[in-house]
């Protein structure tokens, strides 16, 4: 049929072809209008299905031929101005939307794919910046004086000089070995240039695979529009280019060949989740769930159905999933609508396992575990690459590439402090600031974040509070939305509910494994959503549905913020809670009515949202029956600080009366006197030292620093 197809075009102009198309597509007035609007705006944007449309032929050939019939096309369109000035000479043809024959994954690129037309989906990884490339260069002959035009290649590295000076341009017919040739910058003419590697969707990868990158040329008003991080779907002709090592003996030309895209045209994906594609007879089941008032519950069953228990868990990632709404405010002010969710727990409670889970049926989800990451490869990171001729470029680290998806980080407690703090930003900003190497960049990172860690010594101890005991400081705890302590305390009736799940699982596993269809499975549930179709219907909400609080929720978050804060308007009672926690209700509210595909926020998500909140709040920041936010917030509970106060003011008394020192067991009998622990003391004590506001001046006196 292409063969066909190509015989038919060829005897008849490609360019008349062309003006056909464009007719009676109606783009004679956009062209006009590049015409006018000439250089601000310089390309004509042709939809790939209005080619096939007008003409079926043309568009086979241009997938087979695109260099030939795009430059027919651009000639078309200069015949359509009628009174074509010079401007018409820089005006550009870009196809757009490509059909799914022509779109390649990175990986399943092959040799016949060479200088063909297609479509990559991608994520920028790397973005060289725009710098001027030599069209078409101007040499003066010594010998004759004669000027003479060697245009270069596109893509290619190598500066392409006269072999001889040719009489046809006026010249002497001297070769090189006889004559000496001078560039003439400024009479040569340049186009604007930028590189960029576009890198296989995190998503779309199987377990274990090394994502793929590809070498794209972006060329004129194409270039300066992607940052590392974006999303696009690049169109263009697939080239190959000679390797090429330096040896002794000189060149050395290598037999393999690299790859590069000349790009043609660029789409952004302008809506979230666009690459999921939904059936539809998938969308009609998942707008049966709509108003579903147990679909949140549904959702939490098919999180991981094998790993019983941790409902409470389960429940909040199953709404960070979904998220809630991000806000622009007049001023300028962006208020994010991501939920970030940690997990503390001990050793064994399926931690991992869960994260895992979440990171294959999320949408764009992203896993990384701590001791494997570094702030460069979170974040971003300056690197001198051969990609960009020797010169720094920027590469995007897990955060920003996450950008639009889930980031997962399992073992957040084993990075370093140093790695650990890169994150901060990217928390509560939803950025990526970088300033290395003369690049001064933001990058987006919006992104949900879902951790888990373990206890800072390894198990949680039932007789010291939760807050002191989670390795992590203060400003990075305080980021998180919902925290949860996952404790393993043997209790009979659960161990047993657990252990039978988990054997009933192990039974299953094997028969699967066996294969043996006639053997008598155990009953198992079945989750209510399989994966696939959940991370549609998570893909769909988030696509569609912008919930917004009706007065009644808005009135129960209300109450709920003022009932709990009024706890702290007792005489030195801990502040319970404070304006971050209010803004994640917001986010809870919304992520459940989104959940059930609701426009509205009701009573009944609201709800939801006050009992995740208060239910993470009891077990977390709760200290001698009292809610105090600092567990989190600064690390140091209320009583913690009343009690440092409280010794410190007794070292000083003692300091005072013993010459400017003090003894630890005169400061011991005297704490118990008054009332305070030896435990406490020793904890208290520990801490002050660490913080260096007490010294041992000589062996067994110590002084106060601070005085």
């Amino acid at each position: 049929m292409v063969t066909a197809a190509r015989t038919l075009v060829e005897r008849v102009d490609l360019v008349a072809r062309w003006a056909a198309v464009l007719e009676e597509g109606d783009f004679r007035p956009r062209i006009l209008e590049l015409a006018d609007r000439f250089p601000e705006e310089r390309s004509l944007e042709v939809p790939f299905s209005a080619i096939e449309m007008s003409d079926t032929a043309l568009a086979d050939l241009l997938l087979e031929r695109p260099e030939e019939v795009i430059a027919a096309g651009i000639r078309s369109i200069r015949e359509l101005i009628p009174a074509a000035g010079p401007e018409t000479e820089g005006l550009r043809m870009r196809v757009i939307g490509l059909p799914s024959t022509a779109r390649r994954q990175i990986r399943m690129i092959r040799e016949a794919d060479l200088n063909q037309f297609v479509a990559l989906d991608g994520i920028v990884r790397k973005a060289t910046e725009v710098r001027p490339q030599i069209r078409e260069a101007v040499f003066s002959c010594l010998a004759c004086r004669a000027e003479i035009r060697e245009p270069q290649d596109d893509g290619s590295t190598v500066f392409r000089e006269p072999l001889e000076c040719p009489t046809s341009q006026g010249g002497c017919g001297k070769p090189a070995g006889r004559t000496r040739f001078r560039l003439m910058p400024e009479k040569s003419t340049y186009i604007d240039s930028q590189r960029i590697e576009v890198q296989e969707n995190p998503e779309t990868l199987k377990g274990g695979a090394h994502p793929q990158g590809l070498a794209v040329l972006l060329t004129e008003d194409l270039t300066g529009r992607v940052i590392p991080g974006n999303r696009v779907v690049v169109s263009g002709t697939l080239k190959s280019m000679q390797r090429a090592t330096a040896s002794r003996a000189g060149i050395v030309r290598s037999t393999t060949f690299d790859l590069m895209l000349h790009g043609n045209s660029l789409e952004y994906k302008q809506r979230e989740y666009d690459e999921i594609e939904i059936t539809e007879a998938e969308e009609k089941t998942i707008l049966a769930f709509r108003d579903d008032p147990t679909v949140v519950d549904k959702v939490v069953l098919s999180l991981a159905p094998t790993i019983k228990g941790m409902e409470e868990e389960k429940e909040a990632i199953a709404l960070q999933l979904f998220g809630g709404v991000e806000k622009r405010h007049a001023d300028g002010i962006r208020i994010r609508g991501d939920i970030h969710v940690l997990l503390v727990g001990d050793p064994g409670t399926a931690k991992s396992q869960l994260l895992r889970y979440i990171a294959d049926v999320a949408p764009r989800g992203i896993y990384t575990s701590g001791k494997g990451a570094t702030a460069a490869g979170l974040t971003a990171a300056a690197v001198k690459d051969d990609f960009a001729g020797g010169r720094w470029v920027l590469e995007a680290g897990m955060l920003v590439l996450a950008d639009g998806g889930m980031a997962i980080v399992d073992e957040l407690d084993k990075m370093t402090p140093e790695d650990r703090s890169a994150m901060h930003e990217a928390l509560e900003q939803q950025t990526v600031s970088i300033a290395k190497a003369g690049i001064t960049a933001t990058l987006n990172a919006r992104c949900p974040v879902l951790a888990a860690a373990n206890p800072k010594w390894g198990r949680f101890n039932p007789d010291k509070g939760i807050a002191e005991q989670l390795d992590l400081p203060p400003t990075l705890l305080s980021r998180f939305d919902v925290i949860y302590s996952i404790k393993d305390r043997p209790e009979e009736k659960r161990d047993r509910f657990l252990a039978n799940r988990i054997l009933l699982s192990h039974q299953q596993g094997a028969a699967m494994a066996a294969m043996t269809k006639d053997s008598p499975l155990p009953p198992w549930e079945g989750a209510p959503f399989p994966p696939d179709l959940l991370r549609k219907y998570i893909a769909y909400a988030r696509r569609n549905i912008r919930p917004v609080l009706s007065n009644d929720s808005l009135k129960i978050l209300e109450d709920f913020y003022v009932r709990v804060r009024k706890q702290g308007e007792e005489p030195d009672a801990p502040v319970p809670i404070t304006a971050r926690q209010l803004e994640a209700l917001v986010r809870l509210s919304e992520a459940a009515a989104r959940a059930r595909l609701s426009n509205i926020v009701s009573i009944e998500d609201a709800h939801r949202a006050t009992r995740i909140v208060e239910g993470f709040l009891a077990r977390v920041t709760t200290t001698e029956g009292k809610m105090d936010i600092d567990a989190i917030a600064t690390g140091v509970t209320h009583n913690q600080r009343e009690r440092v106060e409280r010794l410190q003011e007794l070292m000083r008394e003692l300091q005072e009366a013993g010459g400017g020192t003090f003894d630890l067991g005169m400061l011991h009998s005297e704490a118990e006197r008054r009332g305070i622990a030896p435990n406490r003391v020793d904890a208290l004590f520990s801490m002050l030292r660490n913080q260096g506001e007490i010294a041992e001046t000589r062996p067994g006196r110590w002084q106060l620093i601070r005085f």
